[in-house]
């Protein structure tokens, strides 16, 4: 009787938690309520989970040391900074240290495995309705056990070896990286001092502008013009403001392209000094083959892909490797003790030593077929390889290129600049006279205005696209006082200044 009010009571225990249970929702039996309810409807965090999905991590900020040149930073500035806080090398930096502790993990493999056990039991059995007796032991044991893989017909050597040429992957891709961020933080750092120089021009083509009304509004007072010539130079000069506000505005957002590329947020509160070196019209030499050749010779990523045929062909190694015997040996020391009930400890120790040797029969067709998987990416690896040839020969290609139209637009910006000014001098002062029209100013003025724009512009195109030459090069950014050019003999870098 009582042992049946027992099992009532646990029964009724275990139903009140099973309503409890369900009163509370537990996502075992509705998982549902932890979603939205409705498509259109947004999922509710609690406020818990509210703080913890915005625990974000401090961003650095203007180191102490440049407080002072805060608003006159420089491009060597800027990328020391930049080198060091950007995420990008962060991730690349970081990648290769987990690549390096996995080759050190597969090297483990040359290491004999050793290992220890303890273990502990107590047994107890009560008397049976039959009459036996009941009992009560104990026992327990320690060991240790050592396992070495004699030889595996290069297995071993072909995993490791992966795991080292994953690493030598991971370290080109940071240097890749390093390189991209160089070449982030100069484009940013010269399309923002573009930017500026733009703003200027578009004050100096406000003062025409205004000029170009104020001699409407004489013309008109003098009883010598009209009021569409006026309303025409009105018109100009409202562009021309509204020109102003958006060249304004776009010097914000490149001031925070360049705050994000050095790892900053881009509300960080800085500024630069001009660019005080030459223009890199001489920089490089003519021959763009020449060029390819450096690239081909230095990109860190092409590099990277290279490493992972050489680790692919490691993989497919190990995969043929499973298809022979592995010999390993075994050794095992165990010291055990038992006391059974109302006796004395026991102790014994066994001892073993031996020779493994497995040999694959059958295991459903999975060694071939990681074989096949691995010659397969062995494959993809060196398409990808060509692949990437050819897009470094398409960079450097492009560049080359673009940064020679921008240095011979350069040249012809200038000119149409010049010629420009002329005409706008020489139609101000024809309107001036009553012998030009307004439409004839304004169309001088607007020239001019574009003029500017065109010099800014391709000035700023010079040196972005010299950033990016070197960086299709696969080589630091120089000096201003360092000049590239190519060896003829071993297609390698030298500085011209090293010949003087």
């Amino acid at each position: 009787m009582f042992r049946s009010k027992s099992v009532y009571q646990y029964c009724a225990i275990l139903f009140a938690f099973f309503l409890v249970s369900c009163s509370h929702g537990l996502p075992e039996l509705d998982p549902y309520k932890e979603a939205s309810p409705a498509p259109g409807q947004e999922w509710e965090p609690t406020e818990k989970e509210r703080e913890k999905a915005f625990e974000l991590e401090a961003l650095p900020t203007l180191p102490q040391e440049l407080e002072a040149d805060a608003e006159s930073l420089t491009l060597p500035q800027l990328v020391d900074i930049a080198l060091a806080n950007n995420p990008t090398t962060q991730i690349a930096w970081q990648d290769a240290r987990a690549a390096a502790a996995a080759w050190a993990e597969a090297r483990g493999l040359y290491y004999p495995q050793v290992s220890g056990t303890a273990e502990y039991f107590y047994a107890k059995a009560g008397g049976s309705s039959a009459g036996s007796d009941p009992f009560q032991d104990q026992y327990g044991d320690i060991g240790l056990s050592l396992d070495y893989l004699l030889l595996d017909f290069g297995g071993r050597e072909a995993q490791i070896d992966a795991a080292r040429l994953a690493l030598l992957n991971a370290n080109w891709n940071q240097n890749q990286a390093i390189q991209n961020v160089l070449n982030e933080v100069a484009v940013n750092f010269y399309t923002y001092i573009g930017s500026k120089a733009l703003v200027i021009a578009d004050e100096i083509n406000l003062e025409e502008a205004q000029t170009s009304l104020e001699a409407a509004d004489l013309r008109l007072e003098a009883g010598v013009g009209t009021l569409p010539d006026v309303l025409q130079a009105r018109a100009t000069l409202a562009q021309v403001q509204l020109n102003f506000v958006e060249d304004r505005g776009a010097v914000e957002i490149f001031r925070g392209n360049l705050a994000t590329s050095v790892g900053w947020p881009a509300n960080t509160e800085f500024d630069v000094s001009d660019p005080i070196e030459e223009l890199p019209i001489g920089a490089l030499a003519d021959n763009v083959n020449d060029l390819i050749e450096v690239a081909m010779n230095n990109r860190p990523d092409l590099a990277a892909v290279q490493a992972n045929v050489r680790e692919k062909q490691a993989e497919l190694r190990e995969a043929k490797s499973e298809f022979f015997p592995e010999i390993s040996a075994t050794g095992q020391v165990l010291r055990f003790w038992v006391r059974p009930d109302g006796q004395e400890n026991e102790f014994f120790t066994n001892y073993l030593i031996g020779v493994q040797l497995q040999v694959p029969i059958f295991q459903g067709f999975t060694l071939i077929n990681a074989v096949r998987q691995a010659s397969a990416g062995l494959e993809s690896a060196k398409a990808a390889l060509r692949l990437q040839e050819q897009i470094v020969i398409d960079d450097v290609w492009e560049a080359y290129y673009m940064f020679r139209t921008a240095v011979q637009s350069l040249e012809a910006a200038g000119v149409l600049l010049q010629s420009s000014l002329e005409s706008y001098d020489a139609s101000l002062a024809r309107y001036r006279s009553g012998v030009g029209d307004i439409i004839e100013l304004l169309t001088a003025q607007t020239t001019l205005a574009e003029a500017r724009a065109e010099q800014v512009q391709t000035t700023t195109d010079v040196f972005t696209s010299y950033a990016d030459l070197i960086n299709a090069m696969g080589t630091e950014i120089p000096s201003p006082e360092e000049k590239i050019i190519i060896d003829s003999e071993t297609g390698g870098e030298k500085d011209i200044n090293d010949e003087n």
